[in-house]
């Protein structure tokens, strides 16, 4: 997933759709594989997550759950509170998109040498340290 991210463009997005046969905005295929990842959880937690503004996520939300990949449910002992879950229908979606970033990752990296993919392999690891890990304070700057 995280390499997902650092992929993410709305070109190959509409490459991965293709090829997985589906037909997902880059955002709510976001919000869906969030959902898969981290839920089932509270609509604010996932916005929080995602860094989303709880309007924008709302209308993501409808979407999922008008085309079945999403469901509400209560909180039990909750009268006001719900989760955000996928349903079997979401996580097909969600297991067809990373088919196609696998068959796509491997087409680009069939002439690669073993070394290569090692190497790549070490540092992407390392990227994704680096950027989980709380960066560090920069210097300020005198006004």
């Amino acid at each position: 997933m995280d390499l997902q991210r650092i992929t993410n463009s709305r070109k190959l997005h509409g490459v991965r759709a293709a090829r997985a046969g589906v037909t997902i905005s880059p955002v709510a295929g976001s919000v869906l594989r969030h959902i898969v990842a981290d839920g089932p959880l509270r609509p604010a937690l996932l916005a929080q997550h995602m860094r989303m503004q709880p309007s924008a996520l709302s209308r993501q939300l409808k979407v999922l759950e008008s085309e079945g990949y999403i469901e509400r449910v209560v909180i039990p002992g909750d009268k006001r509170g719900w989760l955000v879950r996928v349903t079997r229908r979401g996580r097909g979606i969600v297991q067809r998109l990373e088919r196609a970033d696998e068959a796509i990752l491997a087409g680009q990296l069939r002439n690669w040498s073993a070394a290569d993919l090692d190497t790549l392999n070490e540092l992407l690891d390392r990227l994704i340290l680096d950027l989980r890990a709380p960066a560090p304070p920069t210097a300020r700057r005198k006004a």
